[in-house]
């Protein structure tokens, strides 16, 4: 048998009564079409209808899901370029597995609900490392055509490179300090120090470690100083500054009753630690070459990746593109 279609009026009359809550057998009365054909027409129309509505959901989700998707890749890559720092001689000397192993553990979630886990840390710890690692391909697959992935290869390289080099340095430096005290006639201030504090030779080693590094390899360049306390807080102790750009805790203070002896004391260090200074910078011309140029690699790898990553250029690229874990 032929199906019987409704004209459009027809459609539109059987839906509206419908949806005013008429029953069939009222509406075949008012209009004439069969309770059969009329009920068929509804539910065809409803099925339209609620495809049309799961349509328009779906489109929202997939906006939200894919927004959240464009979030966490933006956020990912402003920590790697956080990550990509040059190496501390006495706070940072991780190596480069260590600094991405970092990196990947962070939380990139703590202000998405959907992420949160009631699961224990070492559970959710893994879980973000999952997700981290699916984040960073991502990345990667998105950027594939537009970044040299190379560049954070030659940034880990060069920052492994430069923690063997400092570390190096610091046992040269700790070596020609040893043998400087040893000397006949250093040997009385090395008994002073070490019964004035135990950790004070430790202290001076780390300072002209950090002289060193900061004045040839970083170019900022700073003498070590004897200071004088002058304020009444101050006055009648003396201290050793190695950097004007050194932490509070490597400046050795001498702050014991006899001013005369506090300041002599801050005088020999300071000579001792300028004569460590030059034996160094003339014996290691090549390491602290080389620590230069490491450097310089770490900064210009890190400044290429940033300038690929910054979000100006980053979301355009990843609006154009697509990765295994897009939403749409």
């Amino acid at each position: 048998m032929k199906k019987i279609k409704l004209t459009h009026s027809q459609s539109e009359q059987v839906i509206d009564l419908r949806e005013k809550g008429n029953s069939w057998l009222k509406i075949e009365k008012q209009t004439g079409i069969a309770r059969r054909i009329a009920k068929r027409e509804y539910d065809e129309w409803a099925a339209r209808q609620s495809q049309q509505q799961l349509g328009e959901v779906r489109k929202e989700v997939a906006a939200q899901e894919y927004q959240l998707h464009l979030t966490l890749l933006s956020r990912m890559a402003e920590s790697l370029l956080d990550s990509l720092t040059i190496p501390d001689p006495l706070t940072d000397l991780r190596k480069s597995d260590e600094v991405i192993s970092r990196f990947l553990g962070r939380d990139f979630y703590q202000d998405q609900a959907a992420f949160s886990s009631q699961s224990g840390d070492r559970q959710k710890e893994r879980r973000i490392l999952r997700m981290n690692e699916l984040l960073f391909k991502a990345i990667h697959d998105h950027t594939q055509k537009q970044v040299s992935w190379d560049i954070l290869d030659t940034w880990r390289e060069s920052r492994d490179k430069c923690i063997e080099d400092i570390e190096e340095m610091e046992k040269t430096v700790d070596v020609i300090l040893t043998n400087i005290l040893k000397q006949k006639e250093q040997v009385k201030i090395q008994d002073t120090l070490i019964k004035l504090h135990s950790h004070t030779l430790k202290t001076i080693g780390k300072g002209i470690l950090l002289n060193v590094y900061l004045n040839n390899v970083m170019g900022q360049s700073s003498e070590i100083t004897a200071m004088k306390g002058a304020s009444l807080i101050t006055k009648g102790t003396s201290w050793v500054v190695f950097h004007k750009d050194a932490p509070e805790e490597i400046k050795v203070t001498f702050d014991h009753e006899d001013p005369g002896g506090n300041e002599l004391l801050a005088k020999e260090v300071t000579r001792i630690s300028k004569w460590v200074v030059n034996n160094v910078t003339q014996d290691k011309v090549t390491l602290i070459e080389r620590l230069r140029n490491e450097v310089k690699t770490m900064k210009d790898s890190a400044d290429k990746l940033e300038a690929a990553l910054n979000p100006l250029v980053l979301r355009p690229i990843i609006l154009n593109t697509r990765c295994d874990i897009c939403p749409v």
